[in-house]
């Protein structure tokens, strides 16, 4: 299918009309929209945040639907024959594990680009086990892909702060192993998150590991002091009776092809 070309304009419009917030509730609310299409026939959003899906979480939803039906819908977007999910992709691949081949939805025919890539955002940030990484992610999608102008043209569309879309942003900036411990942790406080992009990478980990069970005004105090304390020098090269050590840990790439290359002078030196 031809993926149709993004009209960048609609960010303003969007800023300008109800936060989405207000549109999904709307939909929502209108049950003359609601019809049993078939799950075959239903495609994945390409903007879902939801980047995981934990089986037992998933077995406890569709344990919920056998006993007690589906109580909220998913809703839909429909364009031509194509039907993409715009919120509800749990409930939908909840109806799947238990074998059954139709699902209730909304259906929204009039859903323009920016809202199927927005739509899905405000579902999942009134979720409790959103995970903050997965959310960040998707607001860095978003916009990449120029889908909306600016960080305050998102915020607004999705009926948040811009301070909190901030913060959210900047936990991506934390190195790539502490992001996978923190998915791992559930670790969910915005704010303490964003602080540690302060904190010297040498103690990042195992301060982590010190505030991951604090409070947050617990959490925030032992960051800064950390940040107040002097960060100690270790010594880097090691000397023995037959061999020389250097410590690399910590250093950028820059420097680590300058040490790598007077090693190699130095070895040339000693074999001439």
């Amino acid at each position: 299918m031809t993926r149709k070309k993004i009209d960048y304009s609609l960010a303003k419009k969007i800023s300008q009309n109800a936060a989405l917030t207000e549109q999904l509730h709307v939909a929502e609310q209108n049950p003359e929209s609601i019809i049993e299409i078939p799950l075959s026939k239903l495609q994945t959003n390409p903007y879902q945040p939801r980047i995981s899906m934990e089986s037992e979480a998933l077995k406890e939803l569709s344990d919920s639907i056998e006993v007690n039906g589906l109580l909220q819908p998913i809703v839909v977007a429909k364009d031509g024959d194509v039907l993409t999910i715009i919120a509800g992709h749990r409930r939908a691949e909840a109806h799947k594990v238990l074998g059954k081949e139709f699902i209730k939805a909304i259906i929204m025919d009039k859903v323009v680009h920016a809202q199927l890539a927005l739509l899905p955002l405000v579902e999942n940030l009134q979720r409790s086990d959103m995970n903050p990484i997965e959310n960040a992610v998707a607001f860095k999608k978003i916009l990449d892909d120029k889908i909306v102008e600016s960080q305050n043209d998102l915020a607004e569309a999705i009926g948040v702060s811009k301070s909190w879309l901030s913060k959210t942003l900047s936990i991506l900036r934390l190195p790539s192993s502490l992001l996978e411990r923190i998915k791992a942790d559930r670790y969910s406080d915005i704010t303490v998150l964003s602080a540690l992009n302060k904190v010297n990478t040498d103690i990042l980990e195992s301060l982590y590991s010190e505030i991951k069970s604090l409070s947050r005004t617990d959490a925030l105090e032992t960051i800064n002091k950390a940040l107040s304390k002097p960060i100690k020098q270790k010594n880097r090269i090691e000397i023995s009776k037959d061999k020389v050590v250097i410590n690399t840990k910590g250093l950028n790439i820059d420097q680590k092809s300058k040490i790598d290359s007077m090693i190699s002078q130095i070895k040339e030196l000693l074999e001439k």
